[in-house]
């Protein structure tokens, strides 16, 4: 490496997206992390591979080195399948209620879809380490049935090279900012000051002990009484420390009613002269600007072309710009351009220097905030995490890791059924019974108390078909959905 080359580590799922973006909120808009259920077919997948072909390779490390204008970028992924035929032949599988429009997108142009990108960059790095230009498919297979359907992609030198550019001019733009914000986080650490006259009893002692357990990099468990103003006696030395490293400060509640203290102690601090940016991440069903939190773009137009309004419009700009970014601020750039609040959220928290949220976007199977990518650039170590009563944890966990069904649920949907679009009435509330006598057949005798149960998987998986398929049908319809109170 070059003595004054700076190393710029990306996953290639990070690197490999349209220039400028494009798409809208989807499940396959390319932009977010497979599901369980795709990361099960791509196993069974990989292990008939390997029992039908000697020459198959599942999961194969893959990266390349490139220096641009004093950075070297390190871009490294995985391939899902390699066959070491005599055309080497590099697979990517992907999963689909529907494979034929998933095929019928990436067919339209290769270089507009992260999924045709990611591809592509797996053939490039191939063909710059061996010269050789791999064949390229996607294996697409039906979540609904099982089918599947194999689809060939053409790499392009010329074209790939050109779009690969306008990446790292893209990229080079993001580092400078993220040099920009780490130097000014170093900066208000530096002078960052308590944003009251004087602590209140206790609470210095309490500050010394964060900052102590910070030092030695230690774990800490506190416990202090109502009124010590224990928020802002962790808050400031976990924020101060974090700042002096460029990170930032995530601070979760079991709550979206508690984040209202956090983002108090935020405030005094800025008052007070402390130029932070906060960003509170509130929950869909609050913020959604239609009747439903549907993010199906032939429903709902603030997830339809969604990455190209926010870039036509600079909108990320715009958050960076602000230091306190709320529900109500979300919700107003969402309307005024016409695109998800929710997902607005989780683009502004590059910017953000604490971030507070409920605990299920840290720790639920499926974090948003993980799916979340930033360059990373003159930091040191992790964000710093604070859990606000974090005695609730165990058993939020154990609800988010647990999957439970209950008939008493499915039984209070019926009104609701009974109110959506006559055409469809029949057809929900058939599958809603047939749904209940699912779960009923696994309910144990009475009073033998607590039972281990075996649940009939293959009426669950025929069920989860038939759901699907009514939910795809209904959303594929002009069928109006009524407005529902939120809580």
């Amino acid at each position: 490496m070059g003595k004054y080359m700076k190393l710029v580590s990306i996953a290639l799922r990070d690197f490999a997206l349209p220039v400028p973006r494009t798409g809208s909120i989807e499940a396959h808009s390319g932009y977010g992390h497979a599901a369980t259920e795709g990361q099960e077919i791509h196993s069974r997948v990989q292990r008939r591979r390997a029992r039908s072909d000697p020459s198959y390779l599942p999961e194969v490390l893959t990266g390349c080195f490139f220096d641009r204008e004093g950075y070297r970028f390190h871009i490294e992924g995985r391939m899902d399948g390699l066959f070491l035929h005599e055309l080497p032949k590099i697979e990517e599988i992907k999963t689909s209620f529907n494979i034929a429009d998933l095929a019928d997108r990436l067919l339209r142009n290769p270089l507009d879809h992260p999924y045709c990108l990611q591809l592509q960059t797996y053939g490039y790095f191939y063909w710059s380490q061996h010269k050789i230009i791999p064949k390229l498919t996607f294996h697409l297979v039906s979540s609904r049935n099982g089918a599947s359907e194999d689809i060939v992609q053409l790499l392009d030198l010329p074209a790939y090279e050109r779009w690969m550019e306008r990446r790292f001019v893209e990229l080079l733009g993001e580092i400078r900012k993220a040099e920009k914000r780490t130097e000014r986080r170093k900066k208000i650490a530096a002078s960052f000051a308590f944003p009251f006259d004087t602590p209140r009893p206790g609470q210095a002692e309490l500050i010394h002990t964060v900052e102590q357990g910070m030092t030695e990099k230690s774990r800490m468990l506190i416990q202090a009484p109502t009124g010590l103003g224990k928020t802002a006696g962790i808050l400031y030395p976990v924020l101060r420390e974090a700042l002096s490293r460029g990170q930032t400060v995530v601070y979760v509640t079991p709550k979206n009613s508690q984040h209202v203290i956090a983002e108090d102690v935020i405030k005094r601090l800025q008052v007070s002269g402390a130029n932070i940016k906060s960003l509170t991440i509130t929950a869909k069903s609050k913020i959604c600007l239609k009747n439903e939190p549907l993010c199906n773009p032939a429903y709902c137009e603030y997830s339809r072309d969604y990455y190209a309004k926010v870039h036509k419009h600079g909108i990320l700009s715009l958050l960076a710009k602000k230091r306190r970014l709320k529900t109500r601020l979300f919700r107003d750039i969402g309307e005024a351009y016409e695109v998800c609040p929710f997902e607005l959220q989780f683009d502004g928290i590059q910017e953000a220097d604490a971030v507070i949220c409920d605990y299920n976007y840290v720790f639920g199977p499926r974090s948003s905030l993980k799916r979340r990518t930033s360059i990373n650039i003159d930091q040191s170590g992790k964000p710093n995490l604070v859990i606000d009563e974090v005695h609730n944890l165990p058993s939020r966990a154990m609800d988010y890791y647990s999957s439970s069904l209950s008939s008493i649920t499915l039984e209070s949907m019926r009104n609701e059924i009974r109110s959506v679009n006559p055409r469809f009435q029949i057809e929900a509330e058939e599958l809603l019974d047939s749904c209940i006598q699912v779960v009923t057949s696994c309910r144990p005798k009475v009073g033998t108390g607590p039972v281990k149960i075996d649940p009939p998987a293959k009426r669950f998986l025929e069920q989860d078909l038939k759901l699907r398929a009514f939910l795809s049908y209904y959303l594929d319809s002009d069928a109006e959905i009524r407005h529902r109170m939120r809580s």
